[in-house]
């Protein structure tokens, strides 16, 4: 091979412009580099990986000089240069260390003249030339470099073939021939789950390691049996590693991790990819460290209060635990006044993660116990103890009694059809109640039959009575309602209240908004009425127009003073809390209303609400029954008589669309 020479050539000489502008292009990477990165040393040209564990193991990389300067020498317009048309690698491939470079031609070469023109450089400042030996196939068309020496991972390199080449009938290259290329990079751990100096892991959970390229090849599931198990554990750990996809491993323990125990795991150098090709280059090792014991769950909760008596305590840590170091570790005391008294006796049963304490002997009424879990408790696994102790209260349910009711005793105002409740401090037997209620006025049926409901959430029992608005009330209750263990309430209670009058409330009876009329009858309509003595009512005539009001509007209508026809109030009797009925004349003395529409508000001094339904009304009063039989393109009307039922001829009809459009 030759040396490349610089600038000292004889005749013009021509700079290729690419080689320029990649200067320029790795100049400004080089900077922006240098800036970004902490830490590099000067000089350095290898992308050797650090073994530290952390989120990624992406080494930090010098970027190379630019491609060397070529030069260039023009060739008469006539020479027919030789070609190459294919070249390994291509555009884009990286080069396997010990890979070798072809150059493929459009025909036959000049051996030696190509061989000297030929030149394989070190991307390093300043480049090294590679030693290597050629092979030549296709009949002098395919030039082989083969390196004498395998070439450095993740490095670069420059082919260099000068115009010096030339094909077999002596014409040169047009132009001088470079590419770039690099090696694969080393073998990389990217990511590792649980991360380096992670506390808290749990026990069971999985390890994760990723790699930045495919470490074993895509294969069957039987086959997978061969592939490398690349992580290490001190402590050992008992469990399987698999494959998940060709870079992810993952190795899940069948047995707990010890609680509280620092784990180192390692990747030992040496590991190659799947293509044996790149390999990891130093020891990947991290650490972390699992969750010691602790409690999360307790049965009864802290402060709890109407806890059962015969009800065991349950302590649940977040991992399976020593049955005899969380005996050794667990305490219930109380029982001489709060937290006062020794420790409870009792049986244990452990399973798992949880461990239950049932007494000897029922707790005691109306105290607070203290649970009490020292620290040490330590893992079914093995490994550290429960750091910090732990503890709760709980308190004891009361012997029965009432602490109040619904109505209370004096309530005036109770709404008229209420239900009688009664709460308990504690929970107790619903079926022992009823024996105990007695009521002025008597229960309408017999107290075994009244419907009843127990509520377990509040403590609160409560019976309907049929009551009624307006009435007096008394309710007794004697003592002897018990509780789940038997004992009964002391309280004789006298419970007095009186229940409301019902809402005032009046509606006329229509069938809706807008009814018709015969003109032919008097004009009546009815209205309903409880606790109502005073209605005051308008009739207006009403614009044939305003029949075409959606309903809701009618709601805010305010009719024209000048359209009132009538105004006067009506007076109403009827027993108080009773619904009643009563006609009203429309036409003073009980006449008839002329044909035509007609509005009709009313509203009563004990009624605030003006939007309730059923106090407006539009009267269609005719002498006229409109029967409408309506196709797609056609409709007939039948017109009769409403007091006959004859038909009626001459009479004018108009039609509208849903719009309001008058159609004919």
């Amino acid at each position: 091979m030759r040396n490349l020479s610089s600038n000292n050539s004889q005749g013009k000489r021509y700079q290729l412009t690419i080689n320029n502008y990649l200067l320029l292009f790795f100049s400004v990477v080089a900077l922006l580099l240098a800036a970004c990165t902490t830490g590099a040393t000067a000089g350095q040209t290898a992308a050797t990986p650090s073994a530290v564990a952390v989120a990624s193991a992406t080494p930090t990389v010098t970027p190379p000089p630019p491609p060397p300067r070529v030069e260039y020498t023009p060739v008469p317009l006539d020479t027919l240069s030789p070609i190459i048309v294919q070249r390994f690698p291509r555009r884009g491939e990286t080069l396997a260390p010990n890979g070798t470079i072809e150059l493929i031609f459009d025909r036959g070469m000049n051996e030696s003249a190509t061989e000297s023109a030929f030149t394989l450089l070190a991307a390093a400042e300043p480049p090294a030339t590679v030693a290597g030996a050629f092979a030549w196939q296709d009949e002098g068309r395919t030039l082989v470099f083969t390196p004498a020496e395998s070439l450095a991972q993740a490095a670069t390199y420059d082919v260099v073939l000068t115009q010096a080449a030339q094909a077999a009938d002596g014409a040169p290259l047009a132009e001088p021939f470079t590419f770039r290329f690099s090696t694969p990079g080393y073998l990389e751990v990217s990511q590792v789950i649980p991360a380096d100096g992670t506390d808290n892991v749990e026990t069971g959970a999985t390890i994760t390691v990723m790699f930045n390229r495919p470490v074993v090849p895509l294969t069957s599931l039987a086959e997978a049996e061969n592939f490398p198990q690349p992580v290490e554990f001190e402590p050992a750990l008992s469990g399987a590693g698999e494959w998940l996809n060709t870079s992810i491993y993952v190795f899940t323990p069948t047995e707990p991790i010890p609680g509280g125990t620092t784990v180192t795991a390692q990747v030992k150098s040496g590991l190659t990819d799947a293509a044996g090709q790149t390999l990891l280059p130093a020891d990947f090792t991290w650490r972390f460290t699992t969750q010691p014991p602790e409690v999360v769950f307790t049965n009864p909760s802290d402060g709890q209060t109407l806890v059962p008596i015969e009800r065991p305590v349950q302590v649940t840590f977040n991992q399976p635990v020593d049955p005899q170091s969380a005996v050794d570790h667990f305490e219930l005391s109380g029982g001489g006044g709060l937290l006062g008294g020794g420790a409870v006796s009792g049986d244990f049963n452990i399973v798992d993660n949880t461990l239950t304490f049932t007494p000897t002997e029922r707790l005691a009424f109306d105290t607070t116990y203290q649970v009490t879990v020292e620290a040490g408790v330590t893992a079914a696994a093995g490994g550290q103890g429960m750091v910090s102790p732990y503890s709760f209260s709980f308190t004891t349910v009361p012997l029965p009694r009432i602490v109040g009711t619904e109505p209370s005793d004096g309530q005036a105002d109770v709404w008229p059809y209420t239900d009688f409740r009664i709460i308990f401090n504690a929970p107790i037997n619903p079926a022992t109640v009823m024996a105990h209620v007695a009521m002025t006025p008597p229960l309408p049926i017999t107290p075994t039959l009244v419907y009843t409901y127990y509520s377990p959430w509040d403590n609160t029992f409560s019976f309907s009575f049929d009551s009624k608005p307006s009435t007096d009330y008394e309710v007794r209750l004697s003592p002897g309602i018990e509780d789940p263990y038997g004992n009964t309430t002391r309280e004789n209670l006298t419970v007095r209240f009186r229940t409301a009058p019902l809402d005032p409330y009046y509606q006329l009876r229509t069938s809706d908004l807008v009814g018709t009329y015969d003109a032919a009858l008097p004009a009546t309509l009815f209205v309903g009425y409880v606790n109502i003595n005073t209605l005051n009512l308008n009739l207006y005539r009403l614009d044939p127009q305003l029949i075409f009001r959606p309903t809701w509007e009618w709601n805010d209508y305010e009719p024209n003073s000048a359209d009132l026809i009538r105004q006067w109030t009506e007076r109403l009797e009827a027993p108080a809390d009773e619904q009643s009925f009563q006609p009203i004349d429309l036409v003073e003395g009980g006449g008839r209303l002329e044909p035509g529409l007609y509005y009709l508000s009313t509203e009563s001094p004990q009624v605030s609400d003006r939007y309730f339904g059923g106090n407006r009304h539009v009267l269609v009063v005719t002498e006229t029954n409109l029967t409408l039989k309506a196709g797609q393109k056609d409709a007939l009307v039948w017109a009769t008589d409403l007091a006959t039922g004859r038909p009626m001829a001459g009479q004018e009809v108009t039609f509208f669309d849903d719009n309001n459009r008058q159609l004919g």
